[in-house]
């Protein structure tokens, strides 16, 4: 029996060269939608650092500025009963933490309560000196609350703002300050105890800081609002809100437009509550809860 002999054909080169082709034209389509996603995932995320720096320094900012003013003393106590009279005296306390001449405390609770302001404070054997015009029993409840109607200090410029209070709600007393510096291309903030002698040093808080469209400033302040309290006459200068505008730009250059990406955020008036809260206290000719600045301090008034 005679058997077939089956012809085998291979591909011709012309099927090679088209095949090759096709094989190139997908191969290139896939590699240029990679690049292409690539690219959008760059921008995507370069874009979304820049975002998460400026939005996480603006929410502090609020937040610190908000909190700025505020006093809130840890109470003590009176460690020896006090005659009440109209002169001075110097009276032994359980804890003189946080105090300062001149701030307001209030001694006792009930019908015994009363304001008296600091003149004196010694810290071995722990005494404060005032007028205690009200008898009150060793043990009597002393506190100190209220607000500093310089929270917003006005020493404070277009591209340093300076605050104190009890910004972190814990009792302290810290001076915190930002400074705005658009030739570095920084913003950066320190915070210190308002005991120390001088100031912490700085941290970076945003990188690539540019100059604000039209040349507006980081901080502005509204004019100061000025009340005198009816019935003791005492003049306080308040600043009652805090404009802030930032602008940055992605710290890589952006792969779709090869150009930096920039974002301006700006908050136009954040409230100060606490010195709000002072402005509503004066107006109403109530002053034991508005209180001066510590003496003296290097941090408030600029020297250290």
């Amino acid at each position: 029996m005679r058997r077939r002999t089956l012809k085998r054909r291979g591909f011709s080169l012309i099927e090679l060269l088209i095949a090759s082709a096709l094989l190139m034209v997908v191969t290139g389509t896939a590699f240029s939608l990679l690049i292409a996603f690539q690219k959008h995932y760059t921008s995507t995320a370069i874009k979304a650092d820049m975002h998460a720096g400026v939005r996480n320094a603006t929410e502090l900012l609020e937040q610190e500025i908000g909190q700025a003013g505020l006093l809130s003393l840890t109470p003590t106590s009176l460690s020896a009963a006090v005659t009440g009279g109209a002169a001075a005296q110097t009276v032994p306390i359980a804890s003189i933490a946080g105090m300062f001449v001149g701030e307001k405390v209030q001694i006792d609770l009930g019908t015994a309560e009363e304001t008296v302001a600091i003149t004196a404070i010694a810290p071995s054997p722990t005494t404060i000196t005032g007028i205690f015009e009200n008898s009150h029993s060793a043990g009597a409840v002393v506190s100190a609350t209220g607000v500093f109607p310089q929270g917003i200090l006005s020493g404070s410029t277009a591209t340093q703002l300076n605050m104190f209070g009890d910004i972190n709600a814990d009792g302290s007393l810290v001076f915190v300050q930002y400074n705005c510096d658009t030739v570095a291309g920084t913003l950066t903030r320190s915070i210190t105890p308002i005991a120390a002698g001088a100031k912490n040093t700085a941290v970076i808080l945003l990188e690539n800081l540019r100059p604000n469209p039209g040349g507006t400033a980081c901080f502005q302040y509204p004019a100061t609002t000025s009340v005198t309290v009816s019935g003791s006459g005492t003049t306080y200068n308040f600043i009652p809100g805090v404009a802030v505008t930032l602008t940055t730009q992605t710290a890589e250059l952006d792969p779709n437009t090869r150009q930096y990406a920039t974002e301006t955020k700006a908050f136009l008036d954040v409230a100060p509550r606490n010195v709000q809260e002072g402005i509503t206290l004066a107006t109403n000719g109530i002053d034991d809860f508005l209180q001066p600045n510590p003496p003296g301090n290097c941090l408030l008034l600029g020297t250290c």
